[in-house]
């Protein structure tokens, strides 16, 4: 549970909380899309290299992405070793988690040359925030906990 890629599952879900409605996706989404599916094979290369404390991120997680007026929401699938080893671009039903951010910070997390270090720092500074997705208690629960602990964790 000590990996970069629990963090950017939780930003994009964060994003997804915020909204509560309507999702709109945008031309500009498929840029920033391609982008990620750049910077996977990265953040997999730098995985293992990053500390996330007891936070694993194995499953399903909806990204919610801030841009400007609408929304853009991806899903991302990892392994035990918080490995991505998948991207689509749109909502999964089934997701757990939501991360929350805006697309600034995804942005900087897919230029960077150490993308799983760029995704702890951003949930470590707040630009990304993991929460449980709609309807998922047990989830909403611990990463309330993990939340309110994390300048102890990260």
């Amino acid at each position: 549970m000590t990996r970069l890629s629990l963090l950017l599952v939780v930003s994009v879900l964060l994003v997804s909380a915020l909204a509560g409605g309507a999702v709109a996706q945008t031309d500009d989404g498929d840029d920033l899309y391609e982008s990620l599916e750049e910077m996977v094979p990265a953040y997999n290369a730098n995985a293992d290299a990053v500390n996330l404390g007891p936070v694993n991120l194995a499953g399903t997680t909806n990204i919610y992405i801030e841009d400007g007026s609408s929304e853009v929401v991806y899903s991302i699938t990892m392994d035990d070793q918080n490995r991505i080893t998948a991207l689509d671009d749109s909502r999964d039903e089934d997701a757990v988690r939501k991360i929350t951010t805006d697309r600034a910070t995804l942005e900087r997390i897919a230029a960077s040359e150490n993308p799983a270090s760029a995704f702890r720092d951003a949930v470590a500074n707040d630009d990304i925030v993991i929460t449980g997705e709609d309807g998922q208690f047990v989830e909403g629960v611990k990463w309330a906990v993990v939340n309110f602990l994390k300048g102890f964790l990260l």
